[in-house]
């Protein structure tokens, strides 16, 4: 069902989940917000996610938002990337998309675990995971 009238909506998970298909799914349901607000958690085994995912799966689709207020943290199998993954490459896909308010974190948490946050500033939260050496 359609929620045409919710104008704000806020998710927040703290516990690492897989089902991240199914927030895109969620969020198409809000086609009128205005205000977004996520903290979310993903085990992706094959992606992660950065300024074009967030475009193709959250703001392509909401043509009223003039808010989105994020932290995304991305655990991968490192054994599943094509390529390593660098801050810069993931920052330039939000300069790409014109969120120039966004920043990112990549930290190697294991020899098999790769953690990457993407983040909008001011950053609005109270807990920022995984800091690692690499605070940007």
């Amino acid at each position: 069902d359609m929620l045409p009238n919710l104008k704000c909506f806020s998710l927040k998970s703290y516990f690492r989940f897989q089902q991240y298909e199914q927030i895109p799914s969620l969020l198409r349901r809000m086609p009128y917000l205005e205000h977004l607000t996520l903290y979310l958690c993903i085990k992706d085994q094959h992606r992660i996610t950065d300024g074009t995912r967030v475009q193709d799966d959250i703001l392509a689709h909401m043509s009223q938002l003039h808010s989105l207020t994020f932290y995304i943290s991305t655990y991968i199998d490192s054994g599943e990337l094509r390529h390593n993954i660098s801050r810069e490459h993931i920052q330039q896909t939000f300069i790409n998309i014109g969120q120039q308010n966004a920043t990112t974190i990549v930290n190697r948490l294991s020899r098999s675990v790769v953690e990457c946050s993407i983040f909008s500033l001011p950053f609005a939260f109270d807990y920022l995971g995984s800091l690692g050496n690499t605070f940007p």
